[in-house]
């Protein structure tokens, strides 16, 4: 039986009594429980973190995407393309022999992200003060300069080892190229001319390197112009430059992200499938369990059903034990036989 006492109880036993045992609120239980739940799933949001910086080698391993240039819809986010408000994966990247170029993904028939060869994320001319941009690489070059002469208007050219083509000063075109989808007739036109040009025009010694271009924007970026950066252009991307490339996504997630930064440039049903997708993330567990303890209840309530209907056992009768050997009569017809008279048969 239990004795009442103020936050304690007191177990009597025969022989004794047991020491106090404090009997804690439930309120306390619950907080204790809440903090329990905090910390798993810490520690399982740090076993995530360090499992994607084992896997990418790179950090962060994780990086929002803020622009629409790689989209291949201007109002549609689709699930294995890079898209304003996604998260990529970012794995680094430990030479240029580890990215794929759109003309050499094309020829193997490597598809990433729903076009050939590898998305890279690097720094613009190696500026680690610019944001990085996240581009397919379309091609790689060698700067050639067996003609450089700049006093003379000799610029130079460049080599293209996948095909062997060398010297390239014009213009190079590659066929049936795929994003946008009105560059699959005409191809993709990359000016050389213009590239060593802008060489010239910023006075920065030529080089080689990845010629990168957005999915969605109608040239390379070594001949267009960004007018918010100084200078205005991006050179080809030396190997040093690249921070990785991009290996899978998680799609709208970063939509969080971007929304407190006051950037909301992402596609129109990209909120709509966040928030679809946040429903099912967090209410999956909470269906799994009532799931669960839904089966447990229906188990339970068939094996006491079961246990009503089985028949009554007949009680058990106690063990019989074998007759003795020696007959309850044998000792006293032996007593009788010594007691007759002697010569009496």
């Amino acid at each position: 039986m239990f004795e009442l006492r103020e936050g304690k109880q007191k177990r009597t036993v025969p022989g004794g009594e047991e020491p106090e045992v404090e009997d804690i609120p439930r309120w306390k239980r619950g907080a204790r429980s809440f903090m329990f739940d905090i910390l798993a799933a810490m520690i399982v949001l740090l076993i995530l973190i360090a499992g994607l910086y084992t896997f990418t080698d790179n950090w962060p391993p994780l990086v929002v995407v803020q622009s629409g240039s790689m989209q291949h819809s201007d109002d549609r986010s689709y699930v294995g393309v890079i898209d304003t408000g996604d998260l990529v994966f970012v794995k680094k990247v430990m030479s240029g022999s580890d990215v794929t170029p759109y003309l050499e993904g094309k020829m193997e028939g490597y598809r990433t992200y729903d076009s050939y060869g590898d998305v890279i994320i690097f720094r613009p001319n190696g500026n680690e003060d610019r944001t990085p941009i996240i581009h397919r690489a379309v091609l790689y070059v060698e700067f050639n300069d067996t003609d450089l002469d700049w006093d003379n208007g000799s610029l130079g050219g460049f080599d293209i080892p996948l095909t062997g083509e060398r010297n390239l000063k014009g213009r190079y075109v590659i066929e049936g190229y795929e994003w946008p989808e009105n560059l699959r007739e005409r191809g993709l036109e990359i000016d050389f001319g213009e590239i060593l040009q802008k060489f010239f025009t910023y006075r920065t010694p030529p080089h080689g390197g990845f010629i990168t271009k957005g999915d969605g924007n109608p040239g390379v970026d070594q001949t267009s112009d960004f007018y918010s950066n100084d200078p205005p252009w991006i050179e080809p991307i030396r190997e040093e430059w690249v921070i990785g490339r991009s290996v899978g996504e998680l799609p709208w997630f970063g939509i969080i992200k971007l929304h407190f930064e006051g950037n909301r440039n992402w596609p129109d049903n990209s909120m709509r499938n966040l928030i679809v997708a946040m429903v099912i993330l967090i209410g999956t567990p909470f269906i799994l369990d009532l799931t669960i303890h839904g089966f447990m209840r229906i188990r339970d309530a068939g094996k006491a059903a079961e246990e009503k209907t089985e028949p009554p056992r007949p009680p058990r009768r106690a063990p019989v034990p074998p007759p003795s050997r020696r007959g309850p009569q044998g000792p006293v017809r032996r007593l009788e036989a010594r007691m007759k008279p002697p010569g009496r048969r």
